[in-house]
């Protein structure tokens, strides 16, 4: 391969790798809170740990965590709503609605309830990608 070619190649794979960066900020947000929601309302606890911080992952082993998360199977649902970050843009709000679904004693159907919840997510540095602090 020439040197010609070979910076082709190089400048092409570079283009194809960037045009993932066409979302903005708050659309990647919203899809690493709805992926975190998603998880946990699976009861796939694994892929949700990987979207806390490190920090917390530091400090709270993954069986701890797992022993602690305890709406699965009552969440139903989670739709993540407004993202609004810092003009740093290295800390954003994420408002989720959560939607919890419960028998009730004397009613034939279950009964939804949904209520907002307000989530921190932070970047963790240049190269991280963003993560949901707990509160």
């Amino acid at each position: 391969m020439s040197i010609k070619a070979g910076a082709y190649a190089l400048c092409l794979g570079a283009a194809v790798m960037l045009s993932g960066c066409e979302w903005s900020t708050e659309e990647r947000i919203a899809a690493a809170a709805q992926q975190r929601w998603d998880a946990l309302i699976s009861g796939d606890t694994q892929t949700a740990y990987r979207h806390y911080s490190d920090a917390f992952q530091q400090t709270t082993p993954y069986e701890h965590f797992k022993n602690k998360v305890h709406g699965t199977g009552l969440w139903s649902r989670a739709k993540v709503g407004e993202v609004r970050c810092e003009t740093s843009s290295e800390r954003c709000q994420v408002a989720v609605d959560v939607t919890v679904t419960m028998k009730m004693r004397g009613l034939s159907n279950p009964v939804d309830t949904t209520d907002r919840v307000s989530e921190t997510w932070v970047k963790q540095g240049w190269f991280s990608d963003w993560r949901y602090v707990k509160q």
